[in-house]
């Protein structure tokens, strides 16, 4: 598995793991800490969501990789749930305090509006009243009945006046209170302004406060464990080598000398022809560590070809170059897939280069 920044696999692989890790992080710590029953399965979870991105971007197909693909599908609906219920968590905890202080801003407020909708009374009014229509009543009864007595008359007449000013005086007094509690439950409100809204987002675009939850955890987690996923995957393909040789209109770009183009030349003509043969015996060039140098060697590779021999393997070559033979089969290779020689032949249990 490539981990170097160098390339661009190593790079996503990399980013990749960093943000599974972070989301892990962030799942156990809401489940109950790592010392949790629910930490290692959050874990676990997350090393199968690695793995078989990996096995996806490797290009595993058919039924295994539907199934892998179905598997990493459900976790991340999982994950999608989970995000979406640590998030209404969140907020929930967060706007408690806003909640509250709104809580108190409407029971001021519907306070307030009843005082000013009800009736002016009090308790001495209520009696003041009561008592002004007993003597009201005594006294209209005496006039009816001819007032027998002009002196009972008069004091009947008096009470009923001396209710009345009661009830002036207790509905001066029971305005006054009245008054008064208004002024208080405006203080009141005033004390309890409206706090800031709990979802001013969604307040803003008219969505439901749950909608808009969701939809954020399902961007947060698609985002993050499917980001993951698809670097991972893309982490897992065998990286694209690119031609080293390759004309363009007036330049050559190539890892190796310019001066090969005549050597490129006789390896495609037919009689193998060229200004100098190279025969079997010609000394080494040495190279920097005492064995022929990358350009070196493919000259004299490209040499043998024109020449018409058969290279009977790799080891062969190592030994003339006096170079590893892990490094000979890394240049073959490369000079293979960019097509500067032929494919290897299979020769017994070795594989030949045979010219053209």
């Amino acid at each position: 598995m490539k981990t170097s920044i160098s390339t661009p696999q190593g790079l996503a692989t990399l980013v990749g793991a960093a943000i599974l890790i972070a989301a892990t992080n962030s799942n156990i710590m809401q489940t109950g800490g790592y010392f949790g029953a629910h930490a290692l399965v959050v874990a676990a979870l997350s090393a199968g969501v690695f793995a078989g991105a990996r096995v996806v971007g490797a290009g595993v197909t058919g039924k295994i990789a539907a199934m892998i693909i179905a598997a990493l599908c459900a976790g991340e609906l999982y994950n999608l749930f989970a995000t979406a219920e640590r998030i209404v968590v969140e907020r929930e905890t967060g706007s408690a305090p806003l909640k509250a202080a709104l809580d108190q801003h409407n029971k001021a407020v519907s306070n307030l509006n009843a005082l000013q909708s009800a009736p002016v009374t009090s308790v001495r009014l209520s009696l003041a009243l009561e008592a002004e229509a007993k003597a009201q009543a005594a006294y209209e009864k005496e006039l009816r009945e001819g007032g027998r007595c002009k002196s009972i008359c008069n004091g009947l007449k008096a009470k009923a006046a001396e209710a009345e000013a009661a009830v002036t005086a207790a509905a001066s007094e029971a305005q006054n209170l009245h008054l008064a509690a208004i002024e208080t439950a405006k203080a009141d409100v005033a004390a309890n302004p409206v706090p800031a809204s709990a979802t001013p987002l969604a307040d803003r675009i008219g969505w439901a406060p749950s909608t808009l939850d969701l939809l954020m955890a399902g961007l947060l987690s698609i985002g993050a464990n499917g980001l993951a996923g698809v670097l991972i995957a893309y982490g897992a393909h065998a990286p694209v080598i690119q031609s080293a040789y390759v004309p363009v209109a007036d330049a050559v770009q190539t890892d190796f000398d310019p001066t090969h183009a005549d050597n490129l030349t006789r390896f495609f003509r037919p009689d193998g022809g060229g200004p100098t043969k190279r025969g079997p015996d010609r000394p080494k060039k040495p190279g920097p560590s005492g064995g022929l140098s990358k350009s070196q060697a493919l000259d004299d590779l490209m040499q043998r070809l024109a020449d018409g021999q058969t290279i009977p393997s790799q080891q062969t070559l190592a030994d003339d170059w006096n170079r590893p033979k892990q490094t000979v089969h890394e240049w073959m290779k490369g000079w293979r897939q960019i097509g500067v020689i032929p494919a290897a032949t299979p020769a017994g249990r070795c594989k030949a280069t045979v010219a053209s």
